[in-house]
């Protein structure tokens, strides 16, 4: 895999700065889901990258290291990235040994490329009106209750015991453009 070698046009970083692109809408989806290890693990992965290549191999130790996340936690996080569609897991011989290789896919970088795990966790679907955060796939419990003759539901976020409002369409995709790479190079295409 030949990719040309890009690098960040930030005028800030001049020779000899040291740079990295962040996953960020992958380490968001992953947050809301609710999978902060897979998120740490996921963002130790891009610290590996050099930019001109999408493959990535640190050993577990340096996994553990960089990401915080134990030993016996990093296998569940790499089949979370696996499942969300964020990393390729490969098994390679390098002359007497075998390794893994990480590679971290496109989508990881654009919100569009979600896979539809990834997917339910990019754009919020209410808002608390106690702590005022936006809140996530299954993030309320549902109460019921009678209003005289009517039987109402109310969501009920599960942090802080808040109302959950629903947002509109227009608020929703507001918030995702929040959220977006802000003209950023990534320097996988």
């Amino acid at each position: 895999m030949n990719t040309p070698k890009t690098t960040s046009k930030d005028p800030r970083l001049g020779p000899g700065s040291l740079w990295s692109a962040l996953p960020i809408p992958a380490c968001r989806a992953l947050t809301y889901a609710g999978q902060i290890k897979a998120s740490q693990v996921l963002f130790a992965l891009a610290l590996h990258s050099s930019g001109v290549s999408t493959v990535v191999f640190p050993s577990r130790a340096t996994i553990k290291k960089y990401s915080g996340v134990g030993k016996n936690s990093i296998s569940e996080a790499l089949q979370v990235l696996k499942k969300f569609g964020f990393i390729k897991i490969s098994y390679v011989k390098v002359g007497r040994t075998h390794r893994n290789e990480y590679e971290i896919l496109r989508a990881c970088f654009h919100w569009d490329e979600f896979n539809e795990i990834a997917s339910r966790y990019k754009i919020p679907k209410g808002h608390c009106t106690r702590c005022n955060h936006w809140i996530y796939r299954d993030g309320w419990n549902v109460q019921k209750g009678k209003d005289g003759i009517a039987t109402i539901q109310v969501r009920i976020h599960r942090n802080c015991g808040g109302i959950v409002q629903d947002l509109n369409r227009k608020q929703m995709l507001n918030i995702r453009d929040q959220e977006e790479w802000a003209g950023m190079v990534i320097p996988f295409h």
